[in-house]
């Protein structure tokens, strides 16, 4: 059974999921990377009242290059926000916290679409020095049920390995295009 000090994350276990991982990491961090291949407001509203804690999200998500930037996050915010009424919260508590940051730059999204991006990572920086920064690398988008319902694989790395994971996020970071608001 997975549990927080588990290498893997896979979310199996009914107590330890990704979403819990992410969570706790939310109140160590001072800033989260986020590479995800989909994104879906229901990782956001799942995460309601953790992500406020983080002072910079920055979300790098694979985009679709028949549309500009702008449009491709419109487009999955429009799907998912429905999606969300539909299986989720109908009144949607907490969109407006994200739209929020989003405008006040605290998350800030760029989408990749130079290749195909289907990455997925969690790379967290720690508030506090002695802690350090961590990643989970594997399977799992940012939407809920990447974080709560299927069974995925991510490993989560510490140490050196997170400093090479960080420069392969600042390299696709600067590769792709700032989604404004």
């Amino acid at each position: 059974m997975a549990t927080p000090e588990s290498l893997i994350v896979d979310n199996t276990s009914p107590e330890w999921k990704a979403l819990d991982y992410v969570k706790e990491w939310c109140d160590l961090s001072d800033s989260i990377d986020i590479a995800t291949g989909h994104f879906e407001i229901g990782a956001f509203l799942a995460l309601d009242g953790a992500w406020q804690k983080v002072g910079k999200i920055r979300l790098l998500i694979g985009g679709d290059t028949s549309r500009t930037s702008a449009d491709a996050i419109a487009a999955a915010l429009d799907d998912s926000i429905k999606l969300e009424r539909q299986t989720g919260d109908p009144f949607l508590t907490g969109v407006e916290a994200v739209v929020d940051a989003i405008r006040s730059g605290v998350i800030e999204i760029k989408v990749y679409k130079l290749k195909k991006f289907h990455a997925k990572a969690y790379i967290t920086h720690s508030k506090l020095k002695v802690v350090g920064s961590a990643a989970l690398v594997g399977s799992s988008n940012f939407t809920r049920p990447g974080l709560t319902q299927n069974v995925e694989l991510n490993v989560r790395f510490q140490g050196t390995e997170v400093a090479e994971l960080q420069e392969w996020f600042e390299t696709h970071w600067n590769d792709a295009e700032p989604v404004n608001p």
